[in-house]
């Protein structure tokens, strides 16, 4: 889906490299079928694609494959897949309102994404639709609603267990209660973050925590500081290329040199960022830079210049409800007036800035309202207002405020960095000191093996020298014996491998699909029959292609599992159905196993328990993990006829072949894990009925996980 939006900036993902995407433009091409491997492709298309406008189109097709497969799936593992993708679709939805800036549609759809995930337990989807709500509301100047919904977020987030999705609402969390003056909360959200992006390597990550700090600092009027930080995210984000996060730290650049009174700097800052700003036509981010052209031309003394920008920012600042930033541009805009003895308009806005100041609920903007509102009273001799106000600015304390402020947020930063450089120095100690005692202990040794070898010679230098040839002897026989033993392993897992491939594709399975293909095309639907054929074709594809891979996802061979079983509908009448299921505490994505264990298994199920049942066929596999998260439990199930009655079949049509594709399961997972019996890694059980009746068989297999 695409990322999380950022506060004051729309944030698309990092330009992929343009093979990769072409990569996926063909697969989707070659891929026709509206199943669930469309899904991902669309989804890793849309993902690689900056272009609104045409990653939007992509997300329609998602939508509408989800949709559709919702409607006649019955699969409760498809069914998930589906609706996880619906709830993708949606959220992309929501950020495409948002680049646009319809932000309440936006909040709209991202509310259904919630809704979506939050039926499957898809947190992970959970926690990023509630954070783009909140991302929302941010853009509306709403902050309280921002913070509830953060809030939700961060709980899901941590039911998630994704590191990254944890890390983002963390430095979100940061960023709003800097907005509402809260530093301590504000440091410690973001200290929390910025370790987690640092383990992960997230270069946007660190960006958004360093700016974060960057604007604590810049709310503590240490301009020096919180540039450093500003500074850091700026090579960040030209070494990303990311536009939009660049045009939002230019601005705040172009603002702290104006505060430092370093005004051609400034300019050169504000310059590139209004170029950028326009260039993607963010109203936001325009408004922002004429706000800082207005600044600088105030420090210079041009007023005319000043006040024109003040008011082209005013303007696009009340059409996109920003009224935090719109307040600070009216209190500007008294004061130029009240400079100028034009106190009516000084007047109006001075009341306007102060009455938003109050509904953002920030200090340093109430503050500074109600200094100009006591000014324009006096002027005015108005005497009771302008006492009125100027208390207000008193009680609010603005300097305390800030000096406490500032330095718990430098003791909170020098202390993270303190730690860091201290485990640094302690890790590298203990480094020495190892290294000491190595140097040491070899250098003991290698006197001793010395004076030893000395002492032998000395005594009897024939039987020293008949001794060492008789160990080197030895040593190289055992080395032999230890290579041939390799070789041989080798020799036999690679000969696993290939029985395993063989028994996934061999002649008889061959020929009964494409038989049952051939008899649809001639006497049934030729529709399903292509749609087969494909299916033949794409599952053949497929095994070839994990049948070089050590391990791949369950997910993939859930995806295997489910092609094979389609083809082998074919042969049945309308009486075969199957289910795959898998457990909750397993991440089909992120969990591994070796690939080509679990088809053959299914395999024997219908050749032998079902395909000699008259009625009601049905087969079953389910995936769980044991207790001690080491294994993963794939348990196949079928109500065929059972094993007794299987072997009778083949004794009758003397029949003792030994089944090819077990056998070489059963090897293979011998060579997986060396430390449990057979017996304990394939269980075969009998299922009775109530009256002992055979009522199908169970395998239960133990695979190690990767």
């Amino acid at each position: 889906m695409k990322i999380r939006l950022v506060f004051l900036g729309i944030l698309f993902s990092q330009l992929l490299l343009a093979q990769n995407t072409n990569s996926d433009l063909v697969q989707l091409q070659n891929h026709p079928q509206k199943d669930t491997t469309r899904c991902f492709l669309l989804d890793k298309i849309i993902e690689a694609e900056n272009d609104q406008n045409i990653w939007i189109k992509y997300n329609q097709e998602l939508q509408k494959i989800a949709v559709n497969q919702l409607q006649k799936e019955n699969n409760k593992t498809l069914k998930n897949t589906y609706t996880k993708y619906l709830s993708i679709s949606y959220n992309n939805d929501g950020a495409y309102e948002l680049y646009n800036e319809k932000f309440e549609k936006a909040i709209q759809l991202y509310k259904k994404s919630f809704i979506i995930s939050n039926q499957i337990n898809y947190h992970y989807g959970s926690a990023l639709a509630l954070q783009n709500i909140g991302t929302a509301f941010d853009y509306l100047g709403k902050i309280d609603s921002t913070l509830v919904y953060m809030k939700k977020a961060y709980q899901f987030a941590l039911r998630s267990k994704n590191k990254t999705s944890i890390a983002y609402v963390l430095t979100d969390l940061g960023y709003i209660y800097n907005n509402l003056g809260n530093n301590n909360l504000a440091i410690k959200y973001n200290l929390e973050a910025l370790p987690l992006f640092e383990k992960l390597n997230d270069l946007e990550g660190l960006e958004r925590t360093n700016f974060a700090l960057g604007r604590i600092f810049d709310n503590q009027n240490d301009y020096k500081t919180s540039n450093l930080y500003y500074l850091k995210c700026l090579e960040i984000d030209r070494k990303t290329n990311n536009t939009e996060r660049l045009a939002l730290i230019l601005n705040s650049l172009s603002a702290t040199n104006t505060k430092l009174h370093l005004l051609e700097k400034a300019l050169q800052f504000n310059n590139e960022a209004f170029q950028l700003a326009t260039q993607i036509n963010s109203q936001d981010f325009i408004a922002t830079s004429h706000k800082n052209y207005g600044d600088i031309y105030f420090k210079k003394n041009k007023i005319k210049e000043a006040k024109s920008h003040y008011l082209k920012s005013e303007q696009l600042f009340e059409k996109i409800n920003s009224d935090i930033h719109l307040s600070k541009v009216q209190i500007q805009l008294a004061t130029i007036y009240n400079n100028q003895n034009q106190l009516d308009k000084a007047k109006k806005y001075g009341l306007k800035a102060f009455e938003l100041s109050k509904k953002t609920n920030f200090p340093s903007d109430q503050k500074n309202a109600s200094e100009i509102l006591s000014q324009i009273f006096f002027k005015e001799n108005d005497f009771q207002n302008a006492y009125k106000y100027k208390s207000i600015a008193s009680d609010i304390g603005e300097k305390i405020y800030f000096d406490e402020s500032k330095d718990i947020a430098l003791k909170a930063t020098y202390q993270y960095e303190t730690e860091k450089k201290e485990a640094a120095i302690k890790a590298l100690h203990q480094k020495n000191i190892i290294a000491e005692l190595e140097s040491k202990k070899k250098t003991t040794t290698l006197y001793l093996v010395i004076l030893f070898f000395t002492g032998i010679a000395t005594t009897s230098y024939v039987l020293f020298s008949s001794y060492k040839e008789k160990k080197k002897n030895e040593i190289l026989q055992n080395q032999l014996a230890e290579t041939e033993k390799l070789l041989a392993a080798e020799k036999k897992a690679t000969e696993s491998e290939l029985k395993a491939l063989k028994s996934q594709m061999n002649p008889h399975f061959i020929f009964n699909a494409l038989n049952s293909i051939q008899m649809q095309f001639m006497y049934g639907d030729k529709l399903v029959a292509n749609e087969q054929l494909n299916n033949f074709t794409y599952l053949t594809r497929q095994i070839l292609e994990v049948s070089g891979k050590k391990q791949i996802a369950i997910a993939d061979e859930i995806d295997i599992l489910t092609k094979y079983l389609e083809l082998e509908k074919l042969r049945f009448e309308k009486d075969f159905t199957y289910t795959i299921s898998v457990a909750d505490n397993i991440d089909e994505d992120y969990h591994k196993i070796p690939p080509m264990l679990i088809q053959p298994i299914v395999e024997n199920s219908i050749k032998h328990g079902l395909l000699h049942k008259k009625s009601n066929k049905k087969v079953s596999v389910h995936f769980e993990i044991d207790a001690a998260q080491t294994h993963l439990i794939c348990i196949v199930t079928d109500n065929g006829i059972g094993r007794e009655k299987s072997a009778a079949i083949k004794n009758a049509n003397q029949n003792n072949h030994h089944s090819f594709s077990i056998a070489a399961i059963e090897q293979r997972l011998e060579l997986l894990n060396g430390a449990l019996k057979l017996e304990d890694m394939i269980v075969y059980n009998d299922l009775k009925e109530e009256n002992s009746s055979c009522a199908g068989t169970e395998v239960v297999l133990k695979i190690p996980l990767a």
